[in-house]
């Protein structure tokens, strides 16, 4: 199970770690928005390349900006302190969002 965990000081970019069994990763900034990096809890560039990176990381490619503005607004944008997303609740938005696609992991 890959799990995305941040925990927000509140000052400057975030650090994001992706976690898979024993494994412990920092999440790769994908910069389109936020030169300063990723934040969470409301719905400005830092949380945008937050769900752009959690995206990508996740599917494998750069999702379309729809997709990603709306999961930013819907997951990223209402995390408060800790942010934790999980790839099964990634999967069920997805899916809830995007029936109609079929290459959700």
């Amino acid at each position: 199970m890959k799990v995305y965990l941040g925990f927000n000081s509140g000052i400057g970019g975030q650090k994001i770690r992706v976690i898979t069994g024993d494994s412990n990763k920092p999440l790769k900034h994908m910069e389109r928005h936020s030169p300063t990096g990723f934040q969470w809890g409301y719905a400005g560039s830092g949380p945008a390349d937050t769900a752009l990176s959690i995206l990508t990381d996740y599917l494998g490619y750069v999702p379309a900006t729809v997709v990603y503005q709306t999961f930013k607004n819907d997951l990223i944008a209402p995390a408060g302190k800790k942010l934790e997303i999980d790839e099964d609740e990634i999967r069920f938005w997805f899916l809830s969002k995007y029936p109609e696609v079929h290459c959700v992991k």
